[in-house]
């Protein structure tokens, strides 16, 4: 984990640089609706480094998300995203699922939120998800099953089994800006895939929850790239 902190948290300032724009689909996520959403992901991931970089520039790209009616009578809404890093020193990349249901406005939580992510970037990718796992080694991913109570108060289980699938990815042209020496690229697109997983309470491990989807007609995604920038290319004035 400690290396996907690093090349992270490196490229975290560069969020900063690209505007997360607004998604030209129905599917638009309304503005409170989200800040809820990452309010309970922050709740929950209080203090973890590798969360605070995710946060700082991959979920505020995510803009819109694919509503996937319940067996209870209610939707959850699902949001697929991808990161791809590479230079002359590496080459990485992830991909996962951000899944919520139960948004209250007044109260302004979420009942449920759900945070896949795995190793790879490639399809086809399948991805074993487990307590241990790491999302910068292929094959490998976690996941997280998060409750808000109405007073935002939260709890959280760590997956033990399950599985990630990628299938295919589809992506439109996309948006860069240049900063300091890397090509910084969003597009947005459709992720086909499917996920399930049994998750433990942490700390104490003595409940389990169960979480699934199948998305054989695409999730709204977003593709994150970073790629050095070719010589002479233009910076963007301030």
């Amino acid at each position: 984990m400690k290396r996907a902190v690093t090349w992270l948290a490196a490229l975290a300032t560069l969020s900063c640089s690209v505007d997360s724009g607004t998604a030209p689909t129905a599917n638009v996520i309304p503005p409170a609706e989200k800040a809820a959403v990452q309010q309970a992901l922050a709740s929950s991931f209080r203090g973890d480094s590798l969360f605070a970089s995710l946060a700082t520039f991959v979920l505020p790209f995510i803009d819109q998300a694919t509503p996937l009616a319940n067996g209870v009578g209610d939707t959850t809404k699902l949001a697929a995203f991808q990161l791809q890093v590479s230079g002359a020193t590496i080459s990485a990349g992830l991909s996962g699922v951000l899944a919520w249901r139960g948004y209250h406005s007044t109260s302004e939580t979420v009942d449920t939120v759900v945070l896949v992510v795995g190793g790879g970037f490639v399809p086809p990718l399948d991805d074993s998800l487990s307590a241990g796992g790491a999302f910068d080694v292929p094959g490998s991913g976690t996941a997280w099953v998060i409750a808000e109570a109405p007073d935002s108060s939260v709890q959280t289980w760590l997956a033990r089994t399950g599985a990630f699938s990628v299938s295919s990815v589809s992506y439109g042209s996309s948006i860069s800006v240049v900063q300091q020496g890397l090509t910084w690229a969003r597009s947005r697109g459709t992720l086909v895939g499917a996920t399930h997983m049994t998750a433990k309470l942490i700390p104490d491990s003595s409940t389990a929850v169960s979480a699934g989807w199948t998305f054989s007609n695409g999730l709204e995604a977003v593709m994150l790239k970073v790629t050095p920038a070719p010589a002479g290319a233009p910076v963007p004035i301030r």
